[in-house]
């Protein structure tokens, strides 16, 4: 496998280079200062896989992405940023993964196992690469060569047992669920659907003011509730959607909905 690192940062390649070493031995791994020099490089040399710093000098990481991906045999695309919340909901829509600076060995190791799944099927890879020029084409701006990031997209991948995959609205969401080591979203059409994100990274990334944490494995949509009922020890249960699914509110979490809906 070959791997560019693109960051203006020499310490941040450095240790994304040294954890991608751990964990990849076999890999191969290139570097690049800037944008341009990654395009440059990417033009004439066949990668598998980039990592995009997104904040650089001069070609930015988004603006670098497209022209990327308007390449022949583009490779696949990681996000890197400082900023956990910096246009994640936009780009981390159709890129293969972000990671946050600074780096963690366990968050990498993810992303490795990502990389590895979606480049042993041609399938995804075309995927990937369609849904990325689609969501850099409305983000990046060419004009007086900067880059103008559109309002965040409120959408979020599904996945399906099958792996067909759904774009859902978050205003379809009920709610969503961390089950076996796994997370899961339930649908207003009564899909259940497999999500690449933690809970707590959902947490983050989803409306504040509409989804709400009611217990350690769930979040709820604020704006499905039907009904909620009191259960036992100060505890809840909360019923959502035309079905009035049941999801348990303990009251550690209670007491945060109170304050929030004024309760």
């Amino acid at each position: 496998m070959h791997i560019l690192i693109t960051d203006d940062e020499a310490p941040a390649r450095g240790e994304l280079t040294y954890i991608l070493g751990q964990l990849l031995p076999d890999a191969t791994l290139h570097e690049a200062k800037n944008g341009q020099e990654a395009v440059d490089f990417l033009a004439s040399n066949q990668i598998d896989v980039t990592f995009l710093d997104i904040n650089m000098p001069g070609m930015d990481g988004l603006t670098a992405g497209a022209e990327i991906m308007g390449m022949d045999q583009p490779p696949l695309i990681v996000f890197a940023t400082a900023y956990s919340d910096h246009a994640i909901e936009a780009f981390e829509l159709a890129a293969l993964d972000y990671v946050v600076k600074p780096f963690d060995e366990r968050r990498l190791e993810k992303t490795v196992q990502r990389i590895q799944e979606t480049l042993g099927k041609q399938g995804e890879v075309e995927a990937q690469h369609a849904a990325l020029r689609a969501v850099l084409s409305e983000m990046v701006g060419r004009e007086a060569g900067q880059t103008s990031l559109k309002p965040a997209i409120q959408k979020l991948w599904g996945e399906r047992e099958n792996g067909n995959r759904l774009l859902v609205d978050y205003g379809e969401i009920l709610f969503v669920e961390a089950d076996q080591k796994k997370v899961f979203m339930a649908t207003k059409g009564g899909d259940r659907l497999q999500v690449r994100q933690t809970l707590k990274e959902l947490e983050e990334r989803l409306d504040k003011k509409k989804f709400v944490r009611v217990h350690k494995a769930f979040l709820i949509n604020l704006d499905h509730i039907v009904e909620v009922v009191p259960w036992f020890s100060g505890s809840y249960m909360i019923k959502l959607g035309p079905e009035s699914a049941e999801i348990p509110m303990s009251r550690r979490y209670a007491a945060k909905l109170k304050e929030l809906t004024d309760w």
